[in-house]
């Protein structure tokens, strides 16, 4: 069987990916199918009077002026029809009925492919809406099972399946857009009777296996926002695989599920909540942690985080969102117990009077945004406007540094040392006057030569961070659910890394999303919102800078071999090595390098104190959100 990729675009450069696009499929059926299988087609008309009992009930949803959603069958409306255990027959297309008449009266007729004749015996699986299975722009799309990972993860197939993806990651905010794309429906019904090959079937009260969420939001003044650009929730399921045979979602198939929604209206308009006026968003029914609801209007941004919100399908609920505010950035996130900073520790700007501490935010990479040419290398302008992720061996350059040497503080900044603080030390929050194994412990910051490079810049300041301990990371590396994720930057490009949450429950309940394998970005969720919201620990895919040199390497997200995140703990493994917990394509592991701790790589601080009060904002960093 011909199998084709999930197609994932995403606005950073097309060219570095090959997945090839899914397209409507217009050939023969399957020639081995078409070889072994005699194929039925049969004439079917429903009768689809009786399929209006709920409120609202099917199709074509549109709000009145009182702001009720109203629907009512239209023209011409399409349903996908399946012959339950017709499995051998993979078609190019599924079968569909189409609506002849309009009102309660509806009828629908088309043909209808078996491998099997069919009797009142058989069963035929109904879902709506037919049209968003066709055309390039499908939110009903059939998958397979990929056999060839280890776990339940399914490929778009270009023939016919009894598993269907529903895809409602990206919306317009409207009940009209969801009646015709995103309103799902099911039943499955037997024939009233079989005549030759004309099939007469009622579809009875078709099932809606979706929820639809209305929303109006207020300012922190109470007034309604207006010009709103786009709306990001997150952690509620917007992507599964749904069994058309059985009704339902495949469990434990985490792999397959999208928990991330985009609302945005169309080209050149803004949504708005003046006058009453929802906006809607439809998703797959649950019960949900950590919901992020948040709202770009006027060149700002709104928040507002449900810590547990339940929804039932076929149930339109709605919620006015008052006061919202516009998050800060706070001093932690809590994970497994440890408190983690929301960024990796860096320097940025000149050398003398620059900015040590804290990323801006939990994505910060140095060269965050740059441009590339053709052959991936940086240039100066012009070009392609990507992370560092996507560049051909970039270099580092001291006024944007995010990766060093283990206990390296007096030589820090030089890119090309190979200084490290040798001995079986373990150096958080303690300070060496010189890096010998030997070297005396010091108390007095002004003689620090090595030790903790983060206790070393952030002692003094209202929030006080240090060098994470090998039991902190080894709390990611075994205890922490963990997803491939992503996140945009304030530059529009994007960053890839892992986002951990604490696993409150069995080892055996954990979830663990890595490795990806190479390139397979559809496995990375959106997690801007939530990591802007303080859920959540992302660490970006940071890679490393062997000694005395100034380019990174295993940063880029396109090579074959994979990159990879190494992030450095304060324990020494011996006089002159330390292990790296390191995560990505193809790797989860914990282990020494060569040249271990000669290596530059990431460190995400764990907070020590914070008295309550902010530091003074870096000015370079006053406008990133």
């Amino acid at each position: 069987m011909k199998i084709m990729k999930k197609n994932v675009l995403f606005p950073v450069a097309c060219f570095l990916m090959a997945a090839p696009l899914l397209t409507s499929c217009h050939d023969d059926v399957d020639s081995s199918t078409a070889e072994n299988t005699t194929i039925h087609t049969y004439s079917l008309v429903a009768d689809g009077a009786n399929a209006l009992q709920q409120e609202p009930a099917t199709r074509a949803l549109k709000e009145d002026a009182n702001h009720k959603i109203k629907s009512e069958w239209g023209g011409q409306d399409d349903i996908l029809a399946y012959v339950v255990g017709g499995d051998d027959l993979h078609t190019a297309n599924y079968s569909y009925i189409t609506n002849r008449n309009l009102g309660g009266k509806s009828n629908f007729d088309g043909e209808i492919a078996s491998s099997a004749a069919l009797t009142t015996n058989s069963e035929i699986a109904f879902l709506y809406p037919g049209k968003a299975a066709q055309g390039n722009n499908r939110t009903i799309t059939p998958v397979v099972k990929n056999d060839d990972r280890s776990s339940l993860y399914h490929e778009a197939s270009d023939k016919t399946q009894k598993l269907v993806e529903l895809n409602l990651s990206k919306q317009d905010g409207t009940a009209k857009t969801i009646g015709e794309r995103f309103d799902f429906q099911w039943t499955k019904q037997k024939p009233k009777k079989v005549e030759g090959k004309k099939v007469d079937v009622s579809l009875g009260k078709l099932k809606r296996i979706v929820t639809i969420w209305g929303l109006r939001f207020t300012n922190e003044s109470n007034q309604p926002l207006t010009n709103i650009d786009s709306i990001y929730i997150s952690n509620v399921k917007s992507s599964d695989v749904f069994n058309l045979d059985a009704g339902t979602f495949v469990e434990n198939n985490f792999d397959d599920e999208r928990t991330n929604l985009v609302i945005k209206p169309e080209q050149g308009q803004t949504l708005s909540s003046a006058n009453g006026k929802y906006t809607y968003a439809a998703f797959i029914p649950g019960t949900y942690t950590d919901v992020v609801v948040m709202v770009f209007a006027n060149n700002k941004v709104y928040q507002r985080t449900y810590s547990s919100i339940t929804f039932n399908e076929g149930i339109v609920y709605r919620s006015d969102l008052l006061k919202m505010e516009e998050p800060k950035q706070k001093a932690s996130v809590l994970v497994q117990g440890v408190q983690w900073a929301t960024g990796n520790f860096i320097h940025y700007g000149p050398v003398n009077g620059g900015y040590w501490g804290i990323a801006p935010a939990q994505w910060w990479i140095s060269k965050r945004a740059m441009y590339i040419d053709s052959h991936r290398n940086e240039t100066s302008s012009g070009g392609t406007l990507v992370s560092s992720q996507f560049a051909n061996s970039p270099k580092q350059t001291t006024d944007d540094v995010d990766l060093f040497r283990f206990g390296d503080i007096e030589n820090a900044l030089n890119l090309n040392s190979n200084r490290y603080k040798s001995g079986n030390v373990e150096i958080s929050q303690k300070f060496y006057v010189g890096d010998g194994p030997f070297q005396k412990q010091t108390s007095d910051r002004t003689k620090a030569k090595y030790g903790d490079l983060v206790w070393y810049y952030t002692m003094n300041n209202h929030r006080q961070y240090r060098y994470p301990t090998e039991a902190d990371i080894l709390s990611l590396l075994n205890d922490a659910n963990v997803q491939p994720a992503y996140c945009y930057t304030d530059k529009g490009t994007l960053v890839y890394g892992a986002y951990y949450t604490t696993n409150t429950g069995s080892a055996s309940n954990r979830l663990k999303a890595f490795p990806t394998g190479v390139r397979a970005y559809d496995k990375y969720k959106n997690v801007t919102a939530l990591v802007r919201a303080n859920i959540g620990l992302f660490l970006p895919i940071t890679g490393k800078r062997e000694t005395l040199n100034d380019l990174m390497g295993l940063r880029d997200m396109t090579w074959g071999s994979g990159a990879y995140g190494a992030y450095m703990s304060s324990a020494s493994s011996a006089p002159l090595k330390t292990k790296f917990f390191m995560f990505g394509p193809k790797e989860w592991s914990y282990k020494e390098l060569p040249f271990s701790k000669e290596l530059s790589v990431a460190i995400r601080p764990v907070l020590v104190s914070d008295d309550g009060q902010e530091d003074p904002v870096y000015s370079a960093f006053a406008n990133i959100k």
